[in-house]
């Protein structure tokens, strides 16, 4: 079940999205922010450019997150040891409780599915997860097909 857990977290799934049961934790935080959370748990730290990335958002939009975060206590971001030009996004001890909070939820979610399949269904449902996630993190704009369109001759009778 680690598995699948990690797999949701490292192809860019985001799980929250299917759950209801992070209502009682979304009166707290966005299920962006707790995603960010879930990831930095997963990740440990991370700099603002790689959290982004990670969650597939711009750098705008992660600083928003990332602010409010903040302001909440959650995460505390500092200027990297290396490049002081480079913020270090690490979760707070009350972040950390969130997360794990969280990832407890997803974790009893994931196990509901495990339950609900079979063993061979669990690995055909990993498999084609695996396949959709790499569809999904295709990079580059989604260009409309073309419809081939094939002369039709109309005949009228007069």
């Amino acid at each position: 079940m680690q598995q699948l857990y990690e797999l949701f977290l490292r192809s860019g799934l985001r799980p929250f999205a299917f759950m209801s049961d992070t209502l009682q934790l979304e009166q707290k935080v966005t299920r962006s922010d707790l995603s960010t959370l879930v990831i930095l748990l997963f990740k440990g730290d991370l700099t603002m450019s790689e959290l982004a990335s990670v969650m597939g958002a711009p750098l705008s939009t992660m600083t928003s997150i990332a602010k409010r975060l903040e302001q909440k206590g959650y995460i505390a971001r500092a200027a990297s040891a290396q490049d002081q030009r480079v913020k270090l996004v690490t979760l707070t001890q009350e972040g950390r409780r969130l997360a794990k909070e969280s990832e407890q939820i997803m974790l009893a979610i994931l196990g509901r599915l495990k339950e609900a399949l079979t063993p061979d269904e669990m690995e055909q449902f990993m498999t084609l997860l695996l396949k959709a996630a790499k569809v999904f993190q295709d990079v580059g704009p989604i260009k409309p097909q073309e419809k081939k369109t094939v002369p039709m001759k109309i005949i009228i009778e007069e």
